[in-house]
């Protein structure tokens, strides 16, 4: 229903749809109208919907980049995932994450391989497995509440391990209920905040004076894909007015963007409307701060 606004003859020329996971299941349905989503990584969220954009790199691509860090990082080779296989983003993640590992370790490298369910919050005995299981690492693409509660409850149950996470790790709250106990760890995201220099670090001063805290990836993913629809507005030319022509003006638009030098990065569209983009590895440092440790592009 929120779409009705977009049918004829009035309309609108293009959408930003912020939800993670759930893009509209069809563009027609949308009247053809140009859509860019801020932060959806599923890789559904584009499949043969042409007038669909993201500003996100996608999960197939996230999932091997944190095997490959660990890999090259820590030399580790016997893996373990906690995710919640009720909730689509981390348990497609999760079934990324072990692919990639053990095509680099061989079936049976991820020894333990551990779900529950949305709103549990007692994994103790998920974790009781994992500690028993002989894993180097554990890998978890949970949301930061989630995470804050697998950190503590790993750590008094004696894992002493590292713990490596995803882009749902990036919310500034994180901190504020994990503490200490999220100190050292490592997660795959789109940008960091810490030491930023240039146009990033301007948008982040811009961003903490309109709203007294840092800006997360979904900020900066956000500021990015409204940039982009301005791009492509921009490129269009003339705007007439008239929807039949504009939208597709629009769409071809974002379609031709190569090089975008946004504050998550630089990017080039796909003709899946996806971006070619890298991902940035942060480490959480002992001030609580989302440090830039290292970056992989595809």
């Amino acid at each position: 229903r929120c779409f009705d606004s977009c049918k004829p003859p009035g309309g609108c020329r293009e959408v930003l749809a912020t939800k993670s996971n759930d893009a509209p299941q069809s563009p027609k349905i949308i009247y053809e109208t140009p859509m860019v989503s801020p932060w959806s990584t599923n890789p559904n969220t584009t499949l043969n919907r042409p007038y669909v954009f993201r500003g996100c790199f996608l999960d197939p691509f996230q999932g091997p980049v944190v095997a490959n860090f660990v890999t090259e990082e820590f030399g580790f080779t016997k893996a373990a995932v906690l995710y919640d296989v009720a909730s689509d983003y981390p348990k497609g993640l999760a079934e990324f994450f072990k692919k990639a590992w053990e095509g680099l370790h061989g079936a049976g490298s991820v020894v333990a391989y551990e779900s529950f369910t949305t709103k549990d919050t007692d994994f103790s005995a998920q974790l009781t497995k994992i500690l028993n299981s002989g894993a180097e690492f554990i890998f978890t693409p949970q949301y930061y509440n989630e995470v804050a509660l697998i950190a503590q409850q790993a750590h008094e149950l004696g894992w002493t391990k590292p713990i490596v996470g995803s882009d749902s790790w990036g919310s500034a709250e994180l901190m504020s209920l994990c503490g200490k106990d999220c100190y050292g760890l490592f997660f795959s995201t789109h940008y960091a905040a810490a030491g930023a220099t240039g146009a990033t670090k301007a948008f982040i001063e811009r961003y903490e004076k309109q709203y007294g805290y840092t800006p997360d990836d979904v900020a900066a993913l956000t500021w990015d894909s409204m940039m982009i629809v301005q791009k492509a507005i921009q490129d269009c030319g003339a705007i007439t007015g008239d929807l039949a022509k504009d939208r597709p003006c629009v769409r071809d638009a974002l379609a031709k963007i190569k090089d975008f030098d946004g504050i998550t990065g630089k990017m080039t569209f796909t003709e899946e409307g996806d971006p070619i983009k890298c991902a940035v590895i942060v480490k959480i440092n002992d001030q609580g701060e989302f440090t830039f440790y290292k970056q992989a592009c595809p």
